[in-house]
C-alpha cells in the first residue's frame, strides 16, 4: 500500500466539474478563505487507486491535519466508494498519512463510521420533489401553507440571477443576519470570488418587498439539485415570514427547473434554524464529524518501564511486592 500526497495543480480556473464542490476553483477560494492548501490524495492499495480530494492545514507549532470536508462535508466525497467501505478505506488512509507526518485526520461526512466518537450534531434537511410539486405543497401543514401565502398578499417578489447588484444585495442582509445572531461574516469579496470564478454553479435569490431588499440566498446548482448555501434576512422583515415564501420559491424553483431535490443545508439538530426548515423539509440525515489522531502509537516499552523491570530484577521480592501495589496500575 502507498500514499502520494499532491496540491491541487491549479487555481481551477477555466475547469469544469458537474458540481461545485468537486470545482478545482472553489476547492482554490475556500482553501483560500479558511488558510488551507487544496491537496489530492493517492491511495494506491491491491493494484487499485482511490483518488481523495481534501486540505491540508499546518499549525504554528507544525502540527499537521488533513480534512476531508472543509467548509462543506460535500468537498470531502470520495467518488465510487461504497457506504460498506468507506470506513476501512479511512483507516488504511489513517494509518498510511501517519508515515507522512501527518498528526490528524479530520472527516465531515455523511456515512457513519462504528467506533468513532462522532463530535457534531448537525443535520442536513432536504425537500424532494416526488412524485410533484403539488403533492409536496399539499403535504404541508395549513399552517405552514398559510404563512408562505401571507407576504405573497403583501407584495412579495423575488429575482434569481448572478449579477453583481443582486450580489450586493444579498451581501447586505447575510451581513445583517449574521450580526443579530452573533456570528462572524465571510468578507464580500468570497462571495465576489465565487461569482467570478464558478458562476456556472451559482444563483443569487432576492426577496423584495415595498421595493426593499428583505431576504435573499446563494446557492449552489447541480444537474439534479439547488443547495441553500448562505442566506440573510432584514430584522425588520421577520415577522412577514418572507425567510419561509423565499424557501418554498426555491422549492417550485428546483421544479420549474426539472430538479429533484431542494437542499435547505445544514442546521444543529433540535435549534431554532432546524425546527423551521422542518416545516418544509421530507428528507434529513445526519453530518458526522470525526477527528482521527494518526500519528503512530508509542511501542509497547517505555523508560519507566524498562527501568522498573530492572530495578524488579535487582531488589528482594519483598521490594518487589511493595512496588507492585504502588506501580502495577500504571501498566495495565
Amino acid at each position: 500500500m502507498s500514499i502520494t500526497i499532491t496540491p491541487d495543480t491549479a487555481s481551477g480556473i477555466g475547469v469544469t466539474s458537474d458540481n461545485i464542490f468537486a470545482s478545482p476553483a472553489f476547492r482554490a477560494i475556500i482553501g483560500k478563505e479558511f488558510r488551507l492548501q487544496p491537496v489530492q490524495i493517492r491511495l494506491e492499495t491491491s493494484g487499485q487507486n482511490t483518488c481523495i480530494p481534501a486540505f491540508c492545514r499546518s499549525s504554528l507549532l507544525g502540527k499537521k491535519t488533513v480534512i476531508l470536508g472543509a467548509g462543506f462535508d460535500k468537498t470531502g466525497h470520495i467518488p465510487e466508494v461504497a457506504t460498506d467501505v468507506y470506513p476501512h478505506l479511512v483507516e488504511q488512509l489513517g494509518q498510511e498519512l501517519a508515515q507522512t507526518g501527518t498528526d490528524w485526520l479530520e472527516i465531515r461526512t455523511t456515512a457513519h463510521i462504528p467506533c468513532l466518537r462522532d463530535e457534531s450534531d448537525k443535520v442536513e434537511l432536504n425537500v424532494d420533489i416526488q412524485p410533484d410539486i403539488a403533492t409536496v405543497w399539499d403535504s404541508l401543514s395549513t399552517n405552514t401553507r398559510k404563512n408562505i401565502r401571507r407576504p405573497l398578499k403583501h407584495g412579495f417578489r423575488a429575482v434569481i440571477g448572478k449579477s453583481a447588484s443582486l450580489l450586493d444585495e444579498f451581501y447586505q442582509l447575510y451581513r445583517m443576519s449574521l450580526h443579530d445572531i452573533g456570528s462572524l461574516p465571510h468578507p464580500r469579496q468570497f462571495f465576489a470570488d465565487l461569482l467570478a470564478e464558478c458562476s456556472e454553479y451559482l444563483e443569487i435569490f432576492v426577496g423584495y418587498m415595498d421595493n426593499i431588499p428583505v431576504v435573499s440566498s446563494i446557492s449552489f446548482t447541480s444537474e439534479d439539485e439547488i443547495y441553500g448555501a448562505w442566506s440573510g434576512i432584514h430584522t425588520d422583515y421577520k415577522k412577514h415570514n418572507v425567510f419561509l415564501a423565499m424557501l418554498w420559491q426555491m422549492v417550485e424553483h428546483c421544479a420549474a427547473s426539472g430538479r429533484k431535490t431542494y437542499n435547505l443545508g445544514r442546521s444543529s439538530a433540535g435549534s431554532n434554524p432546524h425546527q423551521f426548515k422542518l416545516k418544509l423539509a421530507n428528507r434529513s440525515h445526519k453530518i458526522y464529524y470525526y477527528r482521527l489522531r494518526t500519528t503512530a502509537p508509542a511501542p509497547a516499552g517505555s523508560h519507566l518501564q524498562d527501568a522498573a523491570s530492572w530495578l524488579i530484577r535487582h531488589t528482594p521480592e519483598m521490594v518487589m511486592d511493595g512496588l507492585s501495589r504502588t506501580l502495577i496500575h500504571r501498566f495495565y
